[in-house]
């Protein structure tokens, strides 16, 4: 299985076996959530370890692994195929869950007043 992390500025990739995959990479990023205390902090230890050690397999390896597991608990669950997580389309979601649904409100030019 491959599993492809675009961010927009770089691109990464592991391939590796399914079996016991989504257990691993569940646990890389709890434990990882539980060190930040912050799903927003979480993400950006994984990607600064990307951009930090790009030269360093394992590095590479337990980032994608922590973003697969993300991805898993908070995205889709992750199936046995190749996968690409495409930051730049996921994270503004995360961002602003509410979106572009305001685009559509009554209320929308109040949306942000303070």
């Amino acid at each position: 299985m491959r599993i492809s992390v675009d961010g927009g500025s770089f691109k990464v990739a592991i391939e590796t076996e399914f079996e016991g995959l989504v257990d691993e990479a569940s646990v890389i990023y709890n434990e990882a959530l539980k060190q930040t205390k912050s799903n927003d902090k979480t993400i950006l230890r994984f990607l600064q370890t990307i951009l930090e050690h790009r030269d360093s397999d394992d590095a590479i390896g337990y980032a994608v692994l922590g973003l697969l597991g993300w991805y898993h608990a908070m995205i889709n669950p992750v199936e046995n195929q190749d996968i690409e997580l495409n930051l730049p389309n996921i994270l503004p979601h995360l961002i602003n869950p509410a979106g572009d649904l305001t685009a559509f409100s009554a209320n929308e030019k109040g949306t942000f007043l303070h």
